[in-house]
Parts: C-alpha cells; structure tokens; sequence
C-alpha cells in the first residue's frame, strides 16, 4: 500500500509540474495589447491580449485605454471602446481583443472565467465574449443594444449562440449597465459545457477545440466602453485526472490483498 500512495504522490507532483500552465489567473495592470498588459498569479508581467480595432466606413473609430473613465462605473482594468465620432448612430468602429489559453486548449473539468462590465449599446450593434475554436467563434455570450429589434436575437437580455444554438436567451437577467458581473464557461464533458454570466446560467454544445477568448465591441457606439479583468482558467485537468488514476490503484490494490 505504501508503494501505491507513493505513486499517488509522485503522479500529483508530475502533473503539477507538466500543466502548471494550464491553469492561471490574470489581472490587468495597463492598455490591452501593450507588452505587457497584466500579471498573472505569481505577479510575473504578462501579455494578455492583442487588440483588433476597425474603423467605420463613415469615419466613426474605436480603441482602447487602462482603468476606470466614467463615474459609476465599478470595474477598473481593460477597456475597449468605439465611437461615431459626431457621425450619427450607428457608425461607430470596433474594437475586440483576444487572447490564447495558456497551456493550449481547455480540458474537461475546466473553468475559464472573467469579469465584465458594460455601458451603452447602439441599436442593433453588440458587445460580449466569444470562447474561440481553431476556426472563430464556438462559444458567444452578448447583448445587443436596443432590443427588441428587427435583429437575429429579439429578446429582453442576453443571448448565446454555440454549436446547438444561435441566438438563444441565456435567461432573465436584463441589461446591466455600469453593472459588473462575472462569466464563467466550464466544460463538462466531449463538446458540451455549461455557462454562469451574472444570474442568467445554460448549457450546451460547442465544436473543436476550445483555445482562447475575445471580448467584443462591435460599433456599439459613445459612451459604450467594456470594462474586463481577472481572465482566469482553473483547475489543472491534468492532475484530477492522474490523480483518479492514482487513487484506482490504490484501490485495485486493496481490493487485492
């Protein structure tokens, strides 16, 4: 039996090792996508995120800054904004800013979750977070502004679109403006997981690999800046896993003698 939890112990201590990077935590410490824009776990500085803007056609823009603007607000950290910039409703930029999960794609057993915090949104435009595949988006959580609308969502609140659904309500939590909250993506099993954003929660079904996370502002317009921060993945799926195994020898082992 000695022998058994020993290797119980070593195969904890070997997983440990192999996966630390699967599992981190991240906070922001200036504009996403300088180098670097937060520090993880241990303080070490880190890039997190590398940042897409995208001018409007009719001249509106979009960009990003560090901390807290506006009065109200509660989240300070990453923000990205876009705006008309005097070129009416509607024609603001985007912006989204992405990131990779570090230590490759997320196992089963493993939660990747953020804070969030948002303001306005022009009708019809969105704001929210994809969970990313090696092809785009596998996983959407967002909102659109002014709703309900002639738009591909209808409803009062926010919505998921994955595998098995598009534009489906997350439940009956309603715009939160200046209100954080935190979203949280676990996978619970081959292709199926399950969701918490602030009170709203669901499940369902995704495609591919699950590698990395964007946050969204999709020409939502003035005054309509996103606020994120504490990006984290837990646990190290590895070590559950070797652990279990572990543990089944030691129990064929007692079950032996």
């Amino acid at each position: 039996m000695k022998t058994v939890a020993l290797v119980v112990i070593s195969l904890m201590g070997a997983a440990s090792m192999a996966t630390a990077s699967n599992n981190f935590s991240y906070a922001a410490t200036a504009t996403p996508g300088l180098t670097p824009d937060g520090v993880d776990q241990n303080s070490n500085p880190v890039n997190v995120w590398s940042v897409v803007d995208t001018p409007s056609n009719t001249g509106g823009g979009s960009g990003q800054y560090f901390g807290t603007a506006f009065a109200g607000e509660t989240l300070s950290g990453w923000q990205i904004w876009s705006s008309p910039f005097g070129t009416g409703t509607g024609n603001a930029g985007s912006v989204v800013a992405t990131t990779s999960f570090a230590g490759g794609a997320l196992a089963v057993g493993q939660t990747v979750s953020i804070n969030f915090e948002m303001r306005a949104v022009d009708p019809g435009k969105q704001v929210g977070v994809d969970i990313l595949n090696g092809s785009g988006a596998a996983i959407t959580f967002g909102i659109f502004g002014g709703e309900p609308g002639p738009y591909p969502y209808t409803g009062n609140g926010y919505y998921y679109s994955d595998a098995g659904s598009a534009y489906a309500s997350t439940g009956s939590m309603g715009y939160q403006y200046q209100n954080e909250f935190n979203i949280a993506f676990t996978v619970t099993g081959a292709n199926t997981y399950s969701a918490v954003a602030g009170s709203d929660a669901w499940s369902g079904t995704f495609s591919g690999s699950l590698l990395g996370m964007d946050v969204f502002n999709l020409g939502a317009g003035d005054a309509s800046d996103v606020a994120f921060n504490n990006l984290t993945v837990i646990p190290e799926p590895s070590t559950i896993a070797l652990v279990g195994i572990g543990l089944g020898l030691l129990i064929g082992k007692r079950s032996r003698s």
